[in-house]
């Protein structure tokens, strides 16, 4: 049964099981990244995207309303760590700072709108670290301590809409590219991006609706 449209904006492999997901739950999926992916399964619009600048998020966006938008999954994130301050290159954190806070907002403020009017759901990844920010990872903290601003102004905002939004705040995600860089860790440890789609589509539910602002923390280990 068709249950509306999705639209994921990144397709690492955390947004490529939340298309894949929300697919065989019945949305109808657009998959939004820099290059159109390959692979992805039925119910599924591999979408080639400009997501590099505020005009190429803004054109991207305005495709989207081109049909109506019902849930928006905001996946795309990225790392940088291991430096001091003084260590830290003004260049990572203006990377991490647009791929972790300046392009969420970005689409927030194209697509919210439509959110709003249809009684949707956003859902954007955090980061359960920057709760507690450790040692050597500055950009990175505070560009996800940003996002977790952002969407807890956004819940404001839609507050008594019937529109919600959230943040899943996973510790570390199982990725070929985690395992890869922490070969020391046991990958049990790790949050299985299959367990926050599940928890991403409990939030899109009647269940789930009453649920907005929250910044989730999502441990795994279990």
């Amino acid at each position: 049964m068709e249950r509306g449209r999705a639209a994921v904006f990144g397709t690492g492999q955390l947004g490529r099981v939340m298309a894949e997901r929300f697919a065989a739950a019945g949305y109808s999926v657009a998959a939004l990244s820099r290059t159109a992916p390959a692979g992805l399964g039925a119910g599924i619009e591999a979408v080639a995207a400009d997501l590099s600048t505020p005009e190429g998020v803004e054109a991207t966006c305005r495709r989207l309303l081109e049909e109506p938008l019902d849930v928006l999954l905001v996946t795309a994130g990225a790392y940088a760590g291991g430096r001091r301050i003084e260590e830290t290159s003004s260049e990572e954190l203006e990377r991490l700072f647009w791929v972790n806070a300046r392009l969420p907002f970005y689409v927030l403020h194209h697509l919210l709108p439509e959110i709003r009017a249809r009684q949707g759901s956003a859902i954007l990844i955090g980061a359960l670290g920057a709760l507690a920010p450790k040692a050597r990872q500055v950009s990175y903290n505070a560009s996800k301590a940003a996002l977790h601003s952002i969407v807890q102004t956004a819940a404001q905002e839609l507050q008594g809409t019937g529109a919600t939004v959230n943040a899943l705040l996973p510790l570390t995600v199982d990725t070929p590219a985690n395992r890869a860089s922490m070969p020391q860790r046991d990958p049990r440890e790790f949050v299985s991006p299959e367990r926050l789609a599940d928890l991403a589509l409990f939030l899109c539910s009647p269940a789930g609706r009453d649920v907005s602002g929250a910044l989730i923390p999502v441990r795994g280990g279990a």
